[in-house]
């Protein structure tokens, strides 16, 4: 009996810390992974071959705002709109077509390109070679090959600006867009550079606000690098005191990302490439480094667009590494896969969902049936058990004997009920996970008053923000978290449903009342996704429990 309680307690803890660390997660955005950094020596140094330090200070660097951002180039795919500066050749706008700002039907297509308030540089994509002077981000006038671009499902085709760097070299950028793809490719070549300047790089600056941890379009906003095969994340702020981060090779990417969408460069060889990240007021600046070829310039390739595992494979590059499923990445992506094909059938993200556990139920009923009947088996002792506790209340080693004793003779497994639980945990997980972290629940509707999957149901707490697009259940003016509510109720009743195991009277009654109300607080600021999974999933249990009950009755 000691056994069991202790695997129990074990199961309960090991719960709590997952419920805990995610609700963690959500609420604050990931902390700074440690870094090398580039310190005021390192800046002042020659050119290396492997890392271009004054790389650094050109990302450190303010860099003029110009007052006229010549001609304007318009790029149209189906999957985005984009705009291209003649000055700089930068991005001035990124239009996602199949993604809105807001769950509004008549709201703008979502745009990932974010001025500062300052009127910072916006998404750069700007040349630099390893010298501060050597940019093109504000000071080149270049000329377009055509003066728009309008690519149909299944083609490509390329814009070619050229212009001349304050000292005399001619420069090149070309950018490659397929009408069927997010990734943009982006080439840089300059003639005439001196031997020292070793690296070519595009850096970006884009402002990147704080994220609210209510806001799950916005709560995970940060700088993301891919180095030495581990994703750092890096959160805007206040410059460095020590300095911009460099990150040495291999090198993925680097970019921005939030919850569903990510900015991201990648080089064509990352052995060699470096990055750079550097926190300023307005945001993040970022600058990718890869050694120059012959021709002294440099290849990329760009993505722009949703956090979607098919479509970040399709673009290869390990953008995939984006979206963090956890340990258990393995059983998280299949079932996402699931739930894409139910799609195809139901159109509603909702009845996925409630299908998807329905179908984890049902292949898992013989583990939850054993464990069921574990539980009863345990339940019918539980006269002996007391009898044995009072006979050998002042004797512990003699109780466990005959306890272990009164086991074997019934064939009872004390354990039998909490093994098939632990081995269906990491399922549970997987589609959890898969449920957070699926772009597929933004602004999907279920019905009725949840009309966003991916966003939390409005409670009437103080702080409470109505702009947040909860899913607001409101009753005589007090809004009201129905899925939250019902799930809690449901947890209630299944602890009520469960068999008793041993445990004393008092402590089940606490567990059955604890449990319930410990989900229901942590789930109140869940998407509304994962609360339905939660409830059906209950609902199930006490289904099967309700059945098996009636039918040992």
């Amino acid at each position: 009996m000691d056994q069991r309680r202790a695997l129990l307690a074990a199961l309960l803890c090991l719960v709590v810390l997952v419920v805990y660390q995610e609700l963690i997660r959500r609420l604050y955005p990931p902390p700074p992974e440690p870094a090398q950094t580039v310190t005021a020596e390192q800046t002042s140094a020659p050119s290396a071959p492997t890392t271009p330090p004054s790389a650094a200070a050109t990302v450190a660097s303010e860099a003029p705002v110009p007052a006229d951002r010549g001609a304007v180039v318009p790029i149209e795919t189906p999957l985005y709109s984009a705009r291209v500066s003649t000055v700089g050749g930068r991005l001035l706008s990124v239009r996602l077509k199949r993604f809105r700002t807001s769950i509004e039907v008549a709201s703008e297509p979502l745009e990932m390109v974010e001025i500062a308030p300052s009127s910072a540089p916006p998404l750069g994509l700007r040349f630099i070679a390893d010298d501060a002077k050597v940019e093109d981000d504000t000071t080149v006038a270049y000329a377009a090959d055509q003066p728009s671009i309008d690519v149909a499902e299944g083609a490509s085709a390329t814009l070619h600006l050229r212009g001349t760097l304050p000292s005399g070299a001619a420069v090149e950028k070309s950018l490659t867009v397929s009408g069927d793809a997010y990734p943009i490719t982006v080439a840089v070549r300059a003639d005439a550079l001196p031997a020292r300047f070793t690296h070519v790089g595009i850096g970006w600056r884009r402002h990147v606000a704080a994220g609210n941890p209510k806001d799950p379009e916005t709560r995970y906003r940060s700088a993301v690098v891919l180095a030495n095969d581990k994703i750092v994340h890096e959160a805007p702020g206040a410059p460095s005191p020590d300095g911009p981060k460099r990150f040495d090779p291999p090198v993925a990417w680097a970019g921005y990302g939030d919850h569903y969408f990510l900015a991201a460069i990648a080089p064509e060889d990352p052995a060699k490439a470096t990055a750079v990240v550097n926190p300023d007021p307005d945001g993040l600046q970022i600058l990718v480094s890869t050694p120059r070829d012959t021709a002294g310039g440099a290849a990329f390739t760009v993505y722009v667009g949703p956090k979607d595992v098919e479509i970040l494979e399709a673009a290869d590059h390990q953008f995939a590494r984006a979206v963090e499923f956890g340990w258990f990445a393995f059983l998280a992506v299949p079932l996402l896969r699931l739930l894409r094909l139910f799609h195809v059938l139901t159109r509603n993200y909702g009845i996925d969902i409630i299908l998807l556990t329905v179908i984890v139920k049902v292949l898992f009923l013989p583990l939850s049936q054993k464990s069921m009947k574990s539980m009863r088996d345990m339940q019918r002792l539980q006269p002996q058990m007391a009898k044995l506790r009072e006979k050998f209340k002042d004797d512990r080693e003699r109780l466990n004997k005959e306890m272990m004793e009164l086991y074997r003779r019934h064939r009872v497994n004390p354990l039998g009920g909490c093994l098939p639980m632990l081995l269906q945990f990491p399922v549970f997980i997987g589609l959890y996970q898969a449920l957070n972290q699926s772009i597929e629940l933004r602004h999907a509707k279920f019905g009725l008053w949840v009309r966003d999957l991916s966003a939390h149901e409005c409670y009437p707490w103080p702080g409470q923000q109505p702009t947040l697009g909860c899913n607001d259940l409101s009753v005589l003016g007090l809004s009201i978290p129905v899925l939250v509510i019902l799930m809690g109720a449901s947890m209630l009743l299944q602890q009520w449903l469960s068999p008793s195991t041993g445990m004393d009277p008092a402590q089940q009654r606490m567990m059955m009342v604890l449990m319930p109300v410990m989900f229901t607080v942590m789930f109140v600021n869940f998407p509304s996704g994962l609360v339905l999974y939660w409830l059906v999933n209950n609902l199930l249990t006490i289904g099967l429990q309700w059945w098996t009950n009636r039918a040992n009755a």
